[in-house]
Order: structure tokens, then sequence, then C-alpha cells
């Protein structure tokens, strides 16, 4: 991994994050964590326009960081990168109103580092072939969840074309399979895909389940499709919280809490005043990454959790917040559970 598209301040600031997560995937990292969110924010508001808006006063401390909602995506040019810059432009599935939220990165060098890095870090050992209920990449390149798989996963198969879900295709490959796959899918996909046959998969076979599992006007059980899938299956399944928005994602085993890595870490807060709520305690949900030096270092979700021992669990969204997520491209298409 090079940092050689970003000069200046933002070089150096990419070199220290990127020491930050190599040091913390071998031990512990080379700096704290709230002196580099600082200076990374300090940065972000010289150059971008929103979060210099969003600052109310001096960069002192985490609790001075502006924080970014994820709707200004949708309406403002959030980072200093502009569209002829920009390596990577990552575009949000859309909510209920539409608009989709857009991410343009100067490289995606501190994304993959830190994606990949901390999932094979959590999953161990990653199939070297993959088989996706997820658009391609090379037909989606704006999908920040099929890169990432992609980047996990280089030699993969994909089996979503414009939302609508080629599962006989899936079957096929999986029949044909060899040795272990790596299966990424969203909740929408895999839960119209289980509605038909499914061969078992090879041992030591893999299964993420991403993406919300609340649609404009379907829903699946969270619990119901992790069980069906593994019986099915035969595989391990494990499950992955992220959004375009994030660089970083978290990732949980069926019945525990989501873990991030070092160098993403969750708050929650008080829905009504922004105040940091104690562990237990159900509230929105914000993130500081290090690694969306691009854009912004704190960005703050409709997502509603707890956190308990360190570990995130998710209570869904805020009460009257807009539904949102990658599965909602296969509602679109028609394709979900009633």
């Amino acid at each position: 991994m090079t940092v050689d598209a970003w000069t200046g301040e933002a070089r150096s600031l990419a070199e220290r994050v990127a020491r930050f997560v190599r040091s913390s995937l071998v031990g512990g990292p080379t700096e704290p964590f709230e002196a580099l969110v600082v200076d990374v924010a300090r940065y972000q508001a010289r150059v971008c326009p929103v979060s210099r808006a969003l600052a109310a006063g001096p960069i002192d401390s985490l609790d001075d960081v502006p924080v970014v909602p994820v709707s200004l995506f949708k309406e403002l040019d959030v980072g200093g990168v502009s569209a002829e810059l920009a390596a990577a432009t990552f575009r949000t599935s859309g909510t209920t109103v539409g608009r989709r939220g857009v991410v343009r990165l100067r490289s995606t060098a501190l994304y993959d580092l830190g994606a990949i890095g901390f999932a094979r870090a959590f999953l161990g050992d990653v199939p070297s072939a993959g088989a996706h209920l997820l658009e391609d990449p090379a037909t989606a390149p704006d999908s920040s969840l099929s890169h990432m798989v992609a980047r996990l996963v280089p030699r993969s198969a994909w089996f979503v074309r414009g939302g609508r879900v080629d599962g006989d295709g899936l079957a096929g490959a999986l029949r044909a399979a060899s040795g272990p796959v790596f299966v990424g899918a969203t909740a929408f996909a895999l839960a119209e895909w289980l509605e038909g046959p499914t061969p078992l998969l090879p041992a030591g076979s893999c299964v993420m389940i991403t993406g919300g599992f609340k649609g404009r006007v379907r829903a699946v059980d969270a619990d119901e499709l992790v069980r069906l899938a593994a019986a099915r299956l035969g595989a391990r399944v494990v499950l992955e919280y992220g959004m375009t928005e994030l660089s970083s994602q978290l990732w949980a085993a069926p019945g525990q809490g989501y873990r991030a890595p070092p160098w993403l870490r969750p708050r929650v807060v008080d829905p009504e005043t922004g105040a940091p709520l104690p562990d237990g305690v159900t509230g929105q949900l914000r993130f500081y990454d290090l690694c969306n030096l691009d854009t912004a270092v704190c960005v703050e979700t409709l997502d509603a959790g707890r956190i308990v021992d360190g570990a995130l669990w998710l209570e869904g969204r805020l009460p009257g917040a807009p539904v949102r997520g990658c599965s909602l491209v296969v509602e679109d298409a028609g394709g979900a559970l009633p």
C-alpha cells in the first residue's frame, strides 16, 4: 500500500493513519487514537467547507470534532476531493427520499488497508474463491460493498444484476466449487435465494450477511435468516455492518455484538442533545473513522444501538428515520421475502 495519491499535509496524515492501522493489527497503535482524530479533523476543517461550517470552535479534543450527519452526503460535497481528482466514487444505495449520497476518495489505499486487514483478523482464513449475492463491481463501480468484497476475495463471481438475484447461477457455481467458498450477500438477496433449492457448501465455507433487515414495505427476521442460512448451507455465518460513508466495517458472529477495529470508534449519543450515553443505554450512533481521511472523520448515522463490554449491539433505525442500505437495491427490484 502506498500513499502517493496524497500530497502535503494529507500525505503526512495518510502515512500516520496507515502506521496506526498496521501497528494495531499486530500489537498496539503507534499513537493515541484521539490525537490522530483531532489532527485529521483539523485538516478536514481547513480543506472542506462542510467540516469547517460544522466546527463550533477550535478542535482540541474528540468532543470538538465536527460531526457530519450521513444526510449531508446526499446534499453537499463532503471532503476535499473533487470529482476530477477522485480515484473512486462510491454512492449510497438510496433511501425512501431517493437521492443517493456520494463519497469521493483520492485513493482507496487506506480504505483497502483497514477494511481487508480487519476482515481477515476477524474471520481468520478467508476462502480464496467467492460467489456473491452482490452487484459486480465491474458494472457497479460505485458500490463500496462490492469493492470491499472484491478486495477481500479477488477470485469472485457475482449473482445480482440490476437488483435481480440470479439464484440458479449462484447455486450452479456453488455446486461446481471444488473448495471452500466465501458468499457475501445482503439480507434481502439471501432471503430470496433461500426460498428455492440450495446446495450444501464445501467444508470451510463462509457466508457474510450485511445490509438492513427492514425495508420500505418488507422485513426479514435477522435471527431466522441466520439460522436458515446455517442450516441450509452448512457453512459458518458472519455478520458485517458498514456504510458507504464509512471506510471501515464492524463484524460479528451470530448472537454477539459487533466488533470494531481500533481505528474505528463507535459512540452512542442522545439523539436530542448529542451528549454521550453510558454503556448499555440505547441511543444514536456516531463513528470516528481514521480511514475517512478524504471525507469526514466523524460520521453520525440514523441508526440506533448500545455498547456493552466494547461490543456494539444494533437496535435498528431511530424512530422516524428513513430506511436505507444495500438490501434496498434488491427490494426495489421486487426481490424480498413478503
